[in-house]
């Protein structure tokens, strides 16, 4: 069976490297998460989740963090990802994110990325 564990390049884990990111990246607010992305001169786009306990207990937090992960996993490993452009991403789920169905969470995700794209360009 394959592993579809995120491997430690793709993570941000250091406090230095989320604070990069707050810093230095673009803000885009969805409706079920805040996404902030910042370029990074790494050779792959690299996820960060900062799941507070606003959103609930550590189960709804838990579950939070491994839905944003499998979004993740499947925007990357998608043909419609851009591939010239690399970032370091994090994600901060809001409360009842963890109600909505998977897809209507994916297309959240996908158009948040996408007004991000659009407003680096621009």
């Amino acid at each position: 069976m394959p592993s579809h564990r995120l491997p430690p390049l793709r993570r941000i884990r250091r406090r230095d490297e989320f604070q990069h990111v707050f810093d230095q990246g673009r803000r885009v607010h969805g409706r079920y998460f805040t996404l902030v992305a910042a370029p990074n001169g790494g050779p792959s786009d690299r996820l960060g989740i900062v799941a507070s306990r606003k959103i609930g207990g550590a189960v709804t937090r838990n579950r939070a963090k491994r839905l944003i992960r499998e979004m993740f996993r499947r925007y990357t490993d998608s043909s419609s990802h851009p591939r010239s452009s690399r970032a370091d991403i994090v994600v901060i789920p809001r409360a009842g994110m963890t109600e909505v169905a998977f897809d209507e969470l994916v297309k959240d995700f996908e158009g948040s990325l996408g007004r991000i794209v659009r407003s680096s360009i621009s």
